[in-house]
Order: C-alpha cells, then structure tokens, then sequence
C-alpha cells in the first residue's frame, strides 16, 4: 500500500502519519500549509481564504510529479480544496479525509476557517470524523458521502506509561494537572478549583487572557505542550483532567484517550461518551461541574491505592476501546480497499 499523506508535519497529524508507517504503508507526507505565505491562517479565518487553494494544487503538484499511489489522506483539509483534490486524484484513485475536529456546525462558528473544506467535502471517497450527536447528518447536509465516525485516539508510541517514580508524582504543585488551551469559562472553572485546595498544574497557551489570569497565574507552567514533553507531564501526575470544548458541541476529546494511554488516573466531564468508554469508579472518574470536580480529585488524591487500580484499569481499557491511531489507520486502509473492490467514488 503506497500513501499519500497530505497534512501538517507535526503534532497529531505527524503521529497519525506516522502510525500508518508501522503497520506498512509505504507513506509519502506533504504539508499543504508549506506552499502558502505568512499570515495565511489570518487571511484563512477572515476572509474563507481566497486562492489558498490554487496554491495548494500547484505546490502539491510541482511536489508529487508523475508518482502513482494507491490512497491519500487528507489530515484536516482546511486548506485543501477542489483544486488541490483535481492535482491529487491524478497520483491516488481513492481520497480520504480525517479531521479530528467539529467543521460540519451549521452554522459554523469558525465558517470562513472551514469554507475551503465544505467545497470539498463532496469530492473525498470517504470523510472520517469524531463521534458526536447529530455528526452524520451535519456532513451529509455539507456534502459527504460515505461517513466514518470514530473515537479520538492516542498514540501507540508517544502516549504509553513512563512509570514515573512515586517521589515525582508526588510533587506538591503537581498533583493534578491540566494540559490544553485557554477558552472562556475555564478560567472561572480552574480559579473554583484553586479555592477548593486542590493542588492544580495549568499548561497551554492562551491563559494569560482568562480574566482570572492573576489568580491563576501562579500555577500556570509552560505555554504549549506536545509530544515527549506533553506525555512526561502527564505521567509525572497523579491526577490528569478533561475539559470539553462546548463550540464544538464535545462530548470526549484526544485527552479522553491519551490519559488513560499514558497510565495516568482521569477525572473528566460526566458525559454519555466518557460513560461509554470507561466505567465510572472503577477506569475513569467523572464530574458535572467544577465543585464536583475538586472534591473527585481530593478524593483520589486521598487514596493512592484506589487512584492507581483507577489508573491502570483505564490503562487496559484503552485497548478494548481501540482508541490508538494504529486501530484507526488500518480502519481507513480497510475501508479504502472496499472503496475499490467496489468500484464506487
């Protein structure tokens, strides 16, 4: 199986391109982003991104020459439009497109971001999105024709336990950690966090515009993480939370996978899908609200003997759930290869 690999050449697309190579997919990976100009995500976001996608098409052209290959991928698309599909489907008869995130909103709070992909939606093979309620039916209205709904995954390789020493998951400020972006309302939710003690880690990029940003700043860490340093964090901790992004209608995130992949106990939202991918108590701790929240976490903190049976059972369930870019990346060669048997686009 010979891949083309159209996405970003770093964090989780680079992971899930990655995976498809240990499974033996012979995979050629461009990054449709390094052919457009500075400032492109400003020009994308404000105005739907006008030319963006000739310049894609010549770029990824001009890269991919006369090579045939059997399948491409397209990792999120936002940038990939009509156009760039035309240069692709010339090397690849099968398109397909991931996009972890939530596109298909009508209406879309992100829609001029989103504008190059809905144009493209009805050109792709099969389009593989996360599950959430009503998904299928927002694509379909955009456009899609075969849909793949699939969990958020982690990674085999960068998301596996470290077995931190114990001294190191007990250090005092890290005890529970949160790894993700500032957005409105989880200032307040951290700030109610910190007043009901509990020794809390923030990291992510953003948190110095949450209105709560004096209180909070004394536990804020690093701006971004990802990678090594993001999973040696999340191991060094006892307790690591989930947060939902509300805009894109989330009901589990990549958190939702990677923590438990990691070893580390979870405390995240209370939510038809964290309840259908672990059991509460016993693989996952669950919430509804930042009081909640706060006592879950003492509570665990507490207890390091139940803390740690939540942790590995969380551990092992991840693989019953198949929540791993592997599982997925063999889902999506699967599903390519009826495409062909088949003889349908």
């Amino acid at each position: 199986m010979r891949l083309l690999y159209v996405g970003a050449e770093s964090g989780t697309s680079l992971q899930r391109a990655t995976a498809f190579r240990r499974i033996g997919v012979d995979v050629l990976h461009l990054s449709p982003y390094s052919h457009l100009p500075p400032h492109w995500a400003l020009w994308l976001n404000r105005t739907g991104g006008l030319g963006i996608d000739r310049l894609v098409a010549n770029g990824l052209g001009r890269r991919i020459g006369d090579r045939r290959l059997d399948l491409a991928l397209v990792d999120c698309g936002d940038v990939v439009g009509p156009a760039a599909l035309d240069v692709i489907r010339k090397t690849a008869p099968i398109i397909v497109n991931y996009n972890a995130d939530n596109p298909y909103l009508d209406p879309s709070p992100e829609r001029f971001r989103w504008s190059i992909l809905h144009r493209a939606l009805p050109h792709y093979d099969l389009v593989v999105t996360v599950r959430r309620d009503g998904i299928e039916a927002m694509m379909a209205r955009r456009g899609a024709r075969r849909i793949d709904t699939i969990w958020q995954c982690a990674d085999e390789v960068v998301h596996r336990p470290l077995s931190p020493p114990l001294e190191e998951k007990g250090r005092g400020s890290s005890d529970v950690i949160f790894v993700g972006t500032w957005m409105p309302g989880r200032g307040a939710f951290m700030a109610r966090l910190i007043e009901k003690g509990v020794p809390l880690t923030i990291h992510g990029p953003r948190w110095n515009r949450a209105p709560e940003y004096r209180l909070l700043r004394r536990v804020i860490g690093s701006g971004y993480l990802e990678g090594p340093d993001y999973t040696r964090e999340v191991a060094g901790a006892k307790i690591a939370l989930v947060l939902l992004n509300g805009q894109n209608a989330d009901l589990h995130t990549t958190r939702s996978a990677e923590i438990p992949a990691i070893g580390t106990a979870m405390c995240a939202p209370r939510t038809p899908h964290h309840q259908q991918l672990y059991r509460e108590g016993e693989e996952a701790v669950f919430f509804d609200g930042a009081d909640d929240c706060a006592e879950a976490c003492k509570r665990l903190l507490a207890d390091d003997g139940r803390r740690q049976t939540i942790a590995d059972a969380g551990h092992r369930r991840t693989f019953v759930n198949g929540t791993y870019n592997e599982v997925l990346a063999r889902r999506i060669v699967e599903q390519a290869a009826e495409i062909t048997q088949g003889g349908a686009r």
